[in-house]
């Protein structure tokens, strides 16, 4: 009201509630990126796909036991 009796118009009007709802979206997209990326990352490692192989039946579990050996000893 002190804005209104001062002369200047009504206020902040929607700008008071457009900078708070602004950053509130760009911590969450940036939140969503971070959360997307970590997933990949996890996702195309060596053991990980090894054990899909595994589960979908494309490799015996003698095969994956040999795999995962050489995957956790490294290369010789």
């Amino acid at each position: 009201m002190l804005a209104l009796w001062c002369g200047y118009g009504w206020g902040a009007g929607p700008w008071f509630l457009f900078f708070p709802l602004f950053w509130i979206a760009i911590l969450v997209g940036v939140g969503l990126l971070f959360r997307r990326g970590r997933g990949h990352w996890h996702s195309n490692s060596g053991a990980a796909v090894l054990a899909e192989r595994y589960a979908r039946g494309e490799i015996t579990e003698e095969e994956y036991r040999q795999r995962r050996t050489v995957l956790r000893d490294g290369p010789r």
